[in-house]
């Protein structure tokens, strides 16, 4: 076997430079940019560019894929390795130490949005498949990277790419959009909106919440101008501020934002405000949506559920609107291999008092730990970082190992590292960074050559 780790280390300054430029390009979608050949806006567009002019400069064959993803692709014959990757990234939110797009080295850290989901192992994934090319590796094999402009809001662009542009699938593929040593099982995921014409009064406005699938970290709720409710919301002490807009008040209260999947790591601020404001006006029904919203597995509602492989149930309520008498929440809700979603989510309806929408769902996804894939990608891991006793991981996230075939999510998180993703500050360890360029390398050798 070639020496990937001594491979790598010709790589690592291009590889830096090329993520901070990745990291500059505010690739959050955009309705208000969107063109014929930016289906998700100009900063998806410009990221997706980036990527492809990459791509061109080090000799690979580039596919723009009608501006919803970028291909880039190597080698005429053999079996097809897949790897996919996403340039979009989550709107920022919270308070940042240093500026989200900023890609600023401080310490043994990059910081930035997109630098851990999934810009870092996006361009690490690249220099992979470029040290095996330069280095005359890729040889019996096809090696294919495509990266995504549309993961964060459900993966159209891969939905797009394999139906519309009828693109093959890979005979074996990773996704480092994860953990690893290798993430075997996801959850099933349930995208929804509840909605109820309800009167909230005195409320007249609420609006909280950026996405679905992270938790709500701040809410803004307007109020006829009240001093003895000021002078409660000072006394609770509650993270917030209520300003003083004339008849009316604007009231902040704040939360902590996570990922969907992990909504027990955040602080719901709508579940702050619904109990404080339906304690103060007494209304018993904000205070019983106060209870279903804090609480991040359905106990409340007779919905948690626990498969063998999959774990709990969890339901995550990201985004809150209020106006015109008709309240909308938004649902992130994921379950394992044995649960029963039709039930759960009625279970919401009934206790919630709401009618619930589905806008999206994808089952969950389950490899055996003996497939091919799996013991390859197990095999690189170990041998690339001497970890011999770590396993597979199952998990709630959802990657494009959902979207396309023969394909697993393959780190590329170190444990204790989750790079702090959908939250402010996120970041990757550079050693990491540096780390996973050589463990693609040696995964992706190493998949070219199995034999089937």
């Amino acid at each position: 076997m070639p020496n990937f780790k001594k491979l790598a280390k010709g790589y690592q300054q291009n590889a830096t430079l090329a993520l901070q430029e990745l990291v500059h390009c505010q690739s959050v979608y955009d309705d208000k940019t969107i063109a014929k050949d930016a289906p998700y806006g100009a900063g998806v567009k410009k990221a997706l560019d980036y990527v492809a002019k990459l791509g061109k400069d080090y000799g690979f064959k580039v596919d723009g894929c009608d501006g919803h993803a970028t291909e880039i692709s190597f080698g005429e014959e053999g079996k097809l390795v897949g790897i996919y990757a996403h340039a979009d990234v989550v709107p920022v939110s919270g308070k940042w130490d240093l500026p989200p797009f900023g890609a600023q080295i401080k310490g043994p850290q990059m910081f930035g949005r997109g630098t851990s989901d999934d810009k870092g192992p996006l361009i690490a994934a690249l220099f992979a498949v470029k040290l095996l090319k330069d280095n005359g590796l890729i040889k019996g094999y096809r090696v294919r990277l495509v990266a995504g402009g549309d993961e964060e809001r459900g993966s159209s662009c891969l939905d797009y790419y394999f139906h519309n542009l009828k693109k093959p699938d890979s005979d074996y593929g990773f996704t480092p959009d994860a953990d690893f040593p290798l993430i075997y099982a996801e959850k099933g995921i349930v995208g929804g909106q509840l909605v109820k014409l309800v009167d909230l009064s005195p409320i007249v406005a609420i609006d909280g919440g950026i996405v679905r699938n992270a938790v709500c970290d701040k809410i803004l709720v307007t109020l006829p101008n009240d001093a003895k409710f000021v002078e409660a919301f000072k006394a609770a002490k509650i993270d917030g501020e209520a300003l003083d807009c004339g008849e009316i008040m604007v009231v902040t209260f704040k939360g902590k934002s996570a990922h969907g999947s992990t909504p027990e790591k955040g602080i719901n601020a709508a579940a702050i405000a619904f109990d404080f404001i339906g304690s103060f006006y007494k209304n018993d029904y904000l205070r019983s949506l106060a209870t279903i919203v804090k609480d991040p597995n359905g106990v409340s509602f007779n919905g948690k559920e626990i498969s063998p492989e999959l774990g709990l149930t969890t339901y995550n309520y990201g985004i809150v609107n209020y106006t015109g008498k008709v309240l909308k929440i938004s649902l992130d809700f994921r379950y394992g291999e044995t649960a029963d979603p039709k039930a759960d989510l009625a279970a919401l309806e009934t206790a919630s008092k709401m009618n619930l929408t589905v806008l999206s769902e994808v089952k969950p996804l389950l490899f055996s730990k003996k497939s091919p894939l799996v013991a390859t990608l197990m095999k690189s891991y170990k041998h690339m970082t001497h970890k011999f006793f770590d396993k597979p991981l199952a998990i709630g996230g959802g990657t494009y190992a959902k979207e396309a075939k023969n394909c697993v999510a393959y780190g590329s998180a170190f444990k204790g590292h989750d790079g702090s993703i959908h939250s402010p500050n996120e970041y990757i360890y550079l050693e990491d960074f540096y780390n996973q360029i050589a463990i693609y390398a040696d995964a992706i050798y190493r998949l070219g050559h199995i034999k089937a």
